[in-house]
């Protein structure tokens, strides 16, 4: 039975999508979404500090502790926790840290095996997280740099039998322009969360139907820096896309379309580490969107869902189910 993701973000009334069989795809009767992730696999090295150093200044931290991430991989759980079939694309290393990984998706139901393996580290994120509960973070890519055309291509079957493609930029512009293409080709609605941002040929944007830039990724996005006090939303919808959802936090998140703009909420919550808070929107949006959600309602959806990951530290512990959505005060 498919689970009624409509009534966990609004008791909507309207009646869900079958998702993959209304495409004629994928196992015969299945009805779960189906999420293609292309993206990253990193190992989380996390130190928590009283407070942010300035240059030159030594900050002493209070623990330390290694991690799994990388947000190609925590957007992939994030979808299987929220019942979605996810299949993960991506490059590891041939080190442990990559043994780690493979156990870490079998565990979440992850479907890896389209994971390539290169000789290489893998990817490896420094993170800094304050007593506030903000993060500052360094990602060395490793051999998320070695994801390619090539592997992209291996996998555009596993791309063709799903109902939306996730991707990030933790990868190569080369692997990003393959993953768009594929999915445009196969007809999936492509969701692209430029983290960590930075300036996208337009070649790649035409094939995006989604964007899902925080506030300072939609202005590095426009050609701006990223601390300038400009809302660029509405600018990025001429680059192209066909819808921009621009996260912005405890404030929520604003949808803008060629028909106009809706601010979407998030719950209060008590926060406690924001790390992997874009990771579980993106991740529960792209869900949605796969059920047959509207827009709107994708990102309410997701806004619950990151708002849930801000209540415990680190991110793939953080990442909810349904039922922690479901149980989550307005």
């Amino acid at each position: 039975m498919q689970t009624n993701y409509w009534m966990l973000v609004r008791n909507c009334s309207v009646p869900l999508v079958a998702s993959r069989s209304s495409r004629g795809d994928g196992e015969m009767g299945s009805t779960e979404p189906a999420i293609a992730v292309v993206g990253s696999y990193n190992v989380g090295l996390v130190t928590e500090v009283p407070r942010f150093p300035v240059p030159g200044e030594t900050v002493t931290g209070s623990t330390y502790r290694e991690v799994p991430g990388g947000k190609g991989s925590n957007q992939a759980i994030g979808a299987a926790r929220l019942g979605a079939d996810a299949v993960f694309i991506g490059c590891v290393g041939g080190d442990a840290y990559a043994a780690d990984a493979f156990d870490l998706w079998d565990r979440e139901g992850v479907d890896a095996s389209a994971v390539s393996q290169v000789e290489t580290h893998t990817g490896v994120g420094t993170v800094l997280v304050d007593d506030r509960g903000e993060n500052e973070i360094v990602v060395v890519p490793g051999a998320n740099y070695h994801l390619g055309r090539e592997q992209v291509a291996d996998a555009a079957d596993r791309i063709d039998d799903c109902d939306v493609l996730l991707v990030q930029l933790e990868v190569d512009d080369d692997a990003v322009r393959a993953a768009v293409e594929t999915a445009a080709e196969c007809g999936v609605d492509v969701v692209l969360n430029p983290a960590p941002a930075r300036e996208l040929p337009m070649d790649v944007l035409r094939n995006v139907d989604y964007l899902t830039p925080n506030e300072s990724e939609a202005r590095v996005l426009a050609g701006l820096s990223p601390d300038e006090d400009v809302d660029v939303g509405a600018d990025l919808l001429e680059l192209g896309v066909r819808t921009v959802v621009t996260t912005q936090g405890g404030d929520g998140a604003i949808v803008r379309d060629a028909d106009g703009q809706t601010h979407v909420p998030t719950p209060t919550v008590d926060v406690v580490d924001t790390t992997g808070a874009g990771d579980a929107f993106n991740a529960a949006f792209a869900v949605a969107l796969a059920d047959g959600a509207s827009t709107v309602e994708a990102a309410r959806f997701g806004c619950r869902a990151g708002a849930v990951t801000t209540t415990e530290f680190d991110v793939v512990p953080a990442l909810p189910t349904l039922d922690d959505i479901d149980t989550l005060d307005d």
